[in-house]
């Protein structure tokens, strides 16, 4: 539990720091980003803290790609054997 409220506390420390200084220099955009990411990585640590299963990077692509792959690689497979 204190693992968790230290990540939670140091996320919202850089949050703050992120939002301050991307503010001051009128840099709204990179402020944005930089919280969405900071917020995927703190999702990521809190994920990994409960030991929940995270997929492999290349398993998520596999599995978005997976419906577009296989109509094509059939399609170059019949083509392939006509000729």
């Amino acid at each position: 539990m204190m693992a968790l409220i230290g990540v939670l506390l140091l996320a919202a420390i850089t949050g703050a720091v992120i939002w301050k200084r991307n503010g001051d220099k009128l840099l709204f955009r990179e402020r944005g980003w930089a919280l969405v990411i900071l917020t995927i990585g703190t999702l990521l640590i809190i994920a990994r803290l409960f030991h929940l299963p995270i997929p492999n990077p290349t398993d998520a692509i596999k599995a978005l790609t997976g419906p577009i792959y296989r109509p094509i690689l059939a399609w170059i497979e019949e083509d392939t054997l006509k000729r």
